[in-house]
């Protein structure tokens, strides 16, 4: 295990590891965690909020959210950095809006069940590739797949009543 991580492991306070991550360049990890995280998470509940409404509402809404969470999330980033940091901003906005498009790709060429069933494995595999960036344990890993499932399920609740 590199010095970096075994240095985060023993700290519990968030400044502490803060100020580690930002001597070792974690800032564009944790920007990148940050942006794939929102993206699926945003992704995932618009489809399943809105799959019972066809295809073509699920496609129109991804890119509406494409557009307002992708760019949305570059520009807080970029003017939520005191340095204007350009690449840490355009990396948020990269992040956030791959995991917005990937999960909506069934979409384009199927409909219904199958598609819903496709984007759902394609979240899932974002959150495991999450989770493993993330630095810790296991918890790591049931706080992602918990975000993720949660919002999910909400947002296909939400979709039947509507």
């Amino acid at each position: 295990m590199s010095p970096e991580v075994e240095e985060l492991k023993g700290m519990r306070s968030h400044s502490d590891k803060a100020k580690v991550c930002r001597r070792y360049g974690f800032v564009t990890l944790t920007t990148t965690i940050f942006g794939a995280s929102d993206g699926v998470v945003a992704s995932i509940a618009l489809i399943l909020a809105t799959m019972t409404h066809g295809r073509r509402v699920v496609v129109a809404a991804v890119i509406g959210l494409f557009i307002a969470e992708g760019l949305g999330m570059a520009a807080s980033q970029f003017l939520s950095d005191p340095k204007r940091n350009l690449r840490q901003a355009m990396l948020m906005g990269a992040a956030t809006s791959i995991t917005i498009i990937v999960p909506a790709v069934p979409w384009l060429f199927s409909s219904g069940s199958a598609a819903a069933v496709a984007s759902c494995l394609i979240a899932l595999v974002f959150a495991g590739l999450i989770s493993r960036a993330r630095p810790g344990g296991w918890s790591t890993w049931l706080q992602t797949y918990g975000v993720l499932i949660g919002v999910g399920a909400i947002a296909a609740i939400a979709g039947r009543l509507t």
